[in-house]
């Protein structure tokens, strides 16, 4: 079955809502992703459905280039969310690998992306953070993270956080 694109987005939308949304006790009883609510309820997140692949999408005449550039552009968003429509189609390797070889690229504008794979084992004591229902990138501004971050240092939100976990986010930040 083929889902719609915006089944597709509805369907991250719901995780979002049902599980980063939602405090957890690991968390200081913070939501698991604390920022997200607030981006999703004030229309700061763009979503876009889009086959991105390994192979020809590093190419800076891409699709994939033209959506971030003008993500980028726009005053309007926060965030770009790019969903993959097909659940299957990288591995959790093979995901994280294009984050890191896009990360490469776009790191000079100012941009961030990170790889969301069902598969992740990455976990604060148990809570999977990272299994949304489809494969996806997360794009924002570093500074942006760097702000969250900084505000999250000054809560109970990593209290559980093992040293490991903070390394695998890149903490500390620079």
């Amino acid at each position: 079955m083929i889902n719609s694109d915006l089944e597709i987005i509805n369907s991250m939308v719901e995780y979002m809502q049902d599980f980063l949304e939602k405090p957890h006790r690991v968390f200081g009883n913070m939501p698991v992703c604390p920022f997200v609510e607030k981006a999703r309820l004030q229309n700061n997140i763009l979503y876009q459905v889009y086959r991105f692949s390994s192979h020809y999408d590093l190419n800076l005449n891409s699709h994939l280039f033209k959506l971030i550039d003008d993500f980028r552009s726009s005053l309007s968003y926060e965030v770009m969310l790019i969903i993959h429509p097909d659940k299957q189609v990288m591995t959790l390797d093979e995901s994280k690998q294009f984050a890191e070889s896009l990360n490469k690229i776009i790191s000079p504008t100012g941009l961030i992306a990170f790889a969301g794979n069902s598969d992740d084992k990455f976990n604060i004591q148990g809570v999977y953070t990272r299994q949304a229902p489809y494969i996806h990138l997360t794009i924002q501004t570093d500074k942006s993270i760097k702000t969250a971050s900084e505000l999250l240092l000054k809560t109970r939100y990593y209290q559980n956080w093992s040293p490991e976990n903070l390394k695998y986010v890149g903490f500390p930040r620079k």
